[in-house]
């Protein structure tokens, strides 16, 4: 049997997070490999004005591409692919397998990031390709200082997001999609005491118009518009890779990290969304950084 090329660090995700690492490990003369499925968050993003150096603003896919250009001159990579679970072998190295091949790797960086939870609603999708339905109000919310905002939402989650969001506007709507059936007490207690209206019930469909407002049709006739649309459902973190082979999560799934960003497992890194609820493109670069220096520092004190 063919013995397998033994990567310096295989990365798995090709977002802002996994590419800054990448970027850093080429300029450490490290063998690497990015392993991507196409899926990054960041793409989503319809425009952002909060990535220091951009005042303009910049999309998501255009960083991305700034990017994988960037990694490119430093001469690497992205590798289509999914990886479907790391194996570790008997020397300590990582198996990496994917759906097409298995992948020998000294170390492991975990970059996969998380994936919005949305609503079944009729129209939904339709409002989301226009860029009308926003995730982040700490990446964008400034720029709809004094709008009309609604808040999708269902439990306490939604109402704290809800209230951060007030600092913006004080036309603020929280759109409880599950008709109180997670919202306690305390969550209804905290929208009056905040002053933001409620509004409960099922909501037929949605839809924007010619000046981009959206408007939220209600199963009982009634209607609501919005300059804005936050969806404030919470995520679901890829740390399964992590998980199964043994690296700790805490309860909300994210992986447990160390300084360094390591996880429990030697060897083991993560970095970006996966590792904390703070979803900014600063903090997954910031810690790629770390990762990265990290990894090559490792592999210089133990060949």
């Amino acid at each position: 049997m063919e013995a397998l090329v033994t990567f310096d660090c295989v990365i798995v995700g090709a977002g802002p997070a996994g590419l800054t690492a990448g970027i850093n490990l080429q300029r450490f003369l490290r063998d690497i490999c990015i392993v991507d499925e196409g899926k990054s968050r960041a793409s989503l993003i319809p425009c952002t004005r909060n990535y220091p150096g951009f005042r303009e603003g910049i999309s998501g896919h255009a960083l991305l591409e700034r990017l994988r250009g960037q990694l490119k001159d430093n001469g690497g990579h992205v590798t289509p692919g999914r990886v479907v679970r790391l194996e570790r072998t008997e020397d300590g190295t990582f198996d990496v397998v994917t759906e097409s091949e298995v992948i020998r790797t000294r170390t492991v960086l975990l970059a996969t990031g998380v994936v919005d939870l949305e609503p079944e609603l009729e129209g939904f999708q339709e409002v989301k390709e226009k860029g009308l339905i926003r995730y982040c109000p700490i990446c964008d919310g400034f720029e709809f200082t004094q709008a009309r905002i609604g808040v999708i939402a269902k439990d306490a989650h939604g109402v704290g997001e809800a209230a951060f969001i007030k600092r913006f506007s004080a036309d603020l709507t929280l759109i409880d999609i599950e008709a109180g059936a997670y919202l306690d007490p305390q969550s209804t207690a905290r929208l009056a005491r905040e002053n933001i209206a409620l509004v409960q019930g099922k909501v037929g469909s949605m839809y924007s118009d010619a000046d981009h407002r959206i408007h939220l049709s209600m199963a009982n006739g009634t209607e609501h518009s919005f300059d804005v649309l936050y969806c404030a459902l919470g995520t679901r973190v890829r740390s399964e890779l992590g998980m199964n082979i043994g690296a700790l999560r805490n309860p909300d799934d994210y992986l447990v990290v160390n300084p360094h960003m390591q996880t429990g497992i030697e060897g083991l890194y993560a970095a970006g969304d996966m590792t904390n609820h703070l979803s900014q493109i600063t903090v997954a670069t910031g810690q790629a950084s770390i990762a990265a220096t990290a990894i090559h520092n490792r592999l210089q004190n133990r060949p």
